[in-house]
């Protein structure tokens, strides 16, 4: 009897990886169309691997669980835990605080840029924050200004939490997919370098003013639902 037990998104991917019986290549055929690429489809070999792409892909998350339902065929467990299953406020829908945004964009007025990461060696955190010399004149104009201290926290805060949802992140804040999947490509095992240079292609986007990156920053993360982490870097800004 499982009445009045809270199932969380975790137990509900572990769940579907320990009971389905079902033939992985017949569910890759279920998701072609989620999935997308065939060069992803032949690197699916396990049901785990399945949901990390649809994870990847932002077909599968905490609000949007339907993926795993299609999956339940046969499990009655997870059918079960799926019918228990509440889904966290989806703080997609939150509104944005302009006045914060202006305060924040009036603040990195004078901020610095991050210079563009090795193409072969994965960028640490501290060699993110110090990839440009800091300038002669500086001329902060807050407490709050976006120093190099202040983005080496701001990266290793972000670097260490957002986790494989990196990429919901990226398209929030407007990276194309290619550019993603080349990230992924160059560190395919090493979940806080692909964080770290995602961050460096946001900030280096040229389609925006680089002046406004922690602005857009903080505006995608509360897009893509972490406004836990928005509120996280709001804090180191505001110190």
């Amino acid at each position: 009897m499982t009445a009045g037990k809270h199932w969380s998104y975790d137990i509900l991917k572990q769940i579907a990886i320990d009971g389905c019986t079902e033939d992985v290549e017949e569910l890759k055929l279920m998701f072609a169309d989620e999935i997308g690429s065939r060069r992803r489809l032949d690197c699916i070999r396990s049901i785990q691997d399945l949901i990390d792409c649809l994870e990847r892909a932002d077909e599968l998350a905490e609000d949007k669980v339907e993926p795993l339902r299609r999956m339940s065929i046969n499990m009655p467990q997870l059918i079960e835990a799926l019918n228990g299953y509440t889904p966290p406020e989806n703080s997609r829908t939150h509104p944005v605080n302009l006045y914060q945004e202006l305060r924040l964009a009036e603040e990195l007025r004078q901020q610095l840029r991050i210079g563009p990461a090795s193409q072969d060696a994965p960028p640490s955190v501290a060699a993110v924050a110090a990839a440009v010399p800091t300038p002669a004149v500086q001329n902060y104009a807050t407490p709050a200004a976006f120093t190099d201290r202040k983005r080496t926290a701001v990266f290793k805060k972000i670097s260490e939490e957002l986790g494989r949802y990196w990429r919901r992140l990226g398209r929030s804040a407007g990276i194309g997919e290619g550019h993603m999947d080349t990230i992924e490509e160059r560190y395919p095992h090493d979940l806080k370098s692909q964080i770290l240079r995602l961050l460096q292609l946001i900030e280096e986007d040229d389609c925006h003013d680089p002046k406004h990156f922690l602005v857009r920053l903080c505006r995608a993360l509360g897009d893509c639902g972490r406004n836990d982490l928005r509120k996280n870097v709001e804090q180191i800004m505001s110190h």
